[in-house]
C-alpha cells in the first residue's frame, strides 16, 4: 500500500537542502539539489518505515496538513510504501532455483529473497 507523507524542506549552511518528516521524528535526509532531496527523502522515509515495520511498531497515518515550522522553507509530498501483514501462500518453484537461493542466502531465505525481488520488480 502506498501513502503520501509531508516532508519539510530546510536549507543548510552549505547551500544544500534537508528534509524532515513531522509524522516520523528522527527521519531526515539531505542533498545538494531539490531533485536529489526528493529522491533521498523518499529513500530515507521508506527505509525508516521498513525499520518500524520490522520492529513491530505501528506506522502512523499521514497528517492531514502541516505548516512551515522549525525554519522550513517549503513542503513536499513524499510517497512511501507501507509493508503489509505477512500472509502464507503455496508456491511452486524450480528445485534448482530454490537450491541456488538457499546456497547463497541460507536455508530459510527463500521467502525473504522472493519478497525483496518482488518489491524491486514492482
Amino acid at each position: 500500500m502506498k501513502q503520501t507523507y509531508w516532508g519539510l524542506v530546510h536549507t543548510d549552511d552549505d547551500g544544500g537542502f534537508g528534509i524532515s518528516f513531522p509524522d516520523f521524528p528522527g527521519c531526515v535526509s539531505a542533498a545538494d539539489t531539490m531533485t536529489e532531496l526528493v529522491e533521498m527523502g523518499t529513500e530515507a522515509l521508506n527505509f525508516h518505515i521498513e525499520g518500524m515495520h520490522a520492529d513491530g511498531e505501528e506506522i502512523p497515518a499521514p497528517s492531514a496538513a502541516v505548516g512551515l515550522e522549525d525554519g522550513a522553507i517549503g513542503i513536499v509530498a513524499i510517497t512511501a510504501t507501507i509493508p503489509g501483514k505477512k500472509r502464507r501462500i503455496n508456491l511452486t518453484l524450480d528445485a534448482n532455483l530454490i537450491d541456488l537461493i538457499e546456497a547463497k542466502y541460507g536455508k530459510r531465505a527463500v521467502s525473504s529473497f522472493l519478497e525483496e525481488a518482488g518489491r524491486k520488480a514492482l
